[in-house]
């Protein structure tokens, strides 16, 4: 019988990959509990909502955070850009011998704020028309409007966090975000202040988030190349259309349906929603890595296909606990009054399966900054626009035709990974030959 002993070189590799193992879980686990208490949060301050308003009036907070939602992940392309910008930085700074890559001496947010106070000024000249629309008042929709730069100067801060590996500070940021709605929004409750107490916990939360982070982000390094250029603009056209793609449909029932069925339907998706929180996670983490690893396909791969697996398993695991538990979980969560919306709770699971698993694939389209990605994600918001107004009001056939415009975006989403994939091992063969070939001249 031969004994096998592990050779020096063998076992320096295992003590490596040990602690490369180690180090990624370490950072996973601090990102995991911050992101863990986050979702807490948000559910607290959902709980107390529904609890201390009736379901109309939460219908208008659900307007209210619907915009607010939209802006928060519009910002996010923001957030993005500056992220893959600040780690392509430090990429050219380590590849570089002796020659810094290039930085910004601006320390405010020049770019955040143009975008914010731009995206503040459209939704309040259009005030009059999207409260006809969601069937609200113009008041809501201007402090909404509010919201819409602190949002972004924000994700800026979080931007530079992320993209220079302090990922657990920005989700730490983050998470004291909605740790803040929740006790804002208990002095609220206390204080009989209703539905503007409500708003005003929202706006108050954000504010602290927003200069904490900007404190936590004083010294980093600004990325000279910011949001204004080709790669910058894909990745807004990226994260805007998906973060509209994800959070319309309750605008869009809101419009067109009753409020009773909008407001149910938008305790329903409340629950669905909290699948996309994973993806999302894992994109603060693996985003800067992503971009590290742009030229390595293979690596690149691990990472998609475990992004995708976890996205499609915490979705399957959903639709399973709320088909058994749905009835239990309206009842213990929420007042009588929404004991209909666990009707809704397994359609809208699975009409989101696609876009949770999307999602994932949304991590590498953004370290690309993919231009078909975009193309195929502006494309999808007229095809869902088109999709909606034929069926809203049946709730039912607008989750179908949401179900099958997300299928075929997780469909395109992994084909142009795997042509991505193809032409940087392409790229790769083309290199080594050539420097093959100029050996054999040597």
């Amino acid at each position: 019988m031969t004994d096998k002993r592990t050779g020096p070189d063998e076992s320096a590799a295992q003590r490596g990959l040990s602690t490369h193992v180690r180090t990624h879980a370490k950072a996973l686990l601090s990102v995991g509990i911050a992101s863990v208490l986050g979702i807490l949060a948000s559910f607290v301050f959902q709980l107390l909502s529904t609890h201390s308003v009736s379901p109309s009036e939460f219908g208008l907070l659900s307007a209210f955070i619907v915009i607010v939602n939209v802006a928060a992940v519009g910002s996010a392309s923001l957030q993005n850009s500056i992220t893959v910008a600040t780690a392509a930085l430090l990429i050219d700074d380590l590849a570089a011998d002796d020659v810094p890559a290039e930085s910004s001496r601006r320390r405010w947010p020049v770019e955040a704020t143009i975008l914010g106070v731009g995206g503040a000024a459209i939704i309040a000249v259009l005030s009059v028309w999207l409260a006809q629309a969601l069937d609200t008042t113009p008041t809501i929709i201007l402090l909404a409007a509010a919201t819409i730069p602190l949002s972004f100067i924000f994700a800026d801060a979080m931007g530079l966090l992320q993209g220079s590996g302090r990922t657990a500070q920005a989700v730490w940021w983050s998470t004291f975000s909605q740790l803040g709605r929740v006790l804002f929004a208990v002095i609220s409750i206390v204080a009989g202040l209703g539905l503007g107490g409500l708003i005003g916990a929202i706006l108050a939360a954000l504010l602290a988030a927003a200069v904490g982070g900007i404190w936590a982000a004083r010294r980093t390094d600004r990325p000279a190349q910011g949001v204004f250029n080709l790669n910058g603009l894909m990745i807004v056209a990226l994260t805007v259309a998906f973060a509209w793609l994800t959070s319309s449909d309750v605008i869009f029932l809101r419009a067109g349906a009753s409020s009773e069925l909008a407001g149910l339907y938008a305790t329903a998706t409340v629950l669905v929603k909290a699948g996309l929180l994973l993806p999302a996670t894992l994109s603060l983490y693996l985003l800067p890595r992503f971009v590290k690893h742009r030229d390595n396909p293979d690596l690149a791969r691990i990472g998609v296909l475990a992004t995708l697996a976890l996205s499609l398993a915490t979705s399957l695991a959903m639709i399973v606990a709320f088909a058994f538990l749905g009835d239990w979980l309206i009842g213990l969560l929420f007042s009588h009054a929404y004991g209909p919306a666990a009707d809704l709770l397994v359609p809208a699971a699975v009409a989101y399966l696609p876009w949770i698993a999307a999602q994932g694939m949304m991590i590498k389209m953004t370290s690309s900054a993919s231009r078909g990605a975009a193309a195929l994600l502006i494309a999808a918001v007229i095809v869902q626009w088109v999709a909606f107004s034929l069926t809203i009001p049946n709730v039912y056939a607008m989750m179908a035709a949401y179900f099958a415009i997300g299928l075929v975006v997780l469909v395109v989403f992994l084909i142009i990974d795997v042509r991505q994939g193809r032409a940087l091992r392409a790229a790769a063969a083309r290199q080594a030959a050539t420097r093959t070939a100029q050996d054999s001249k040597d």
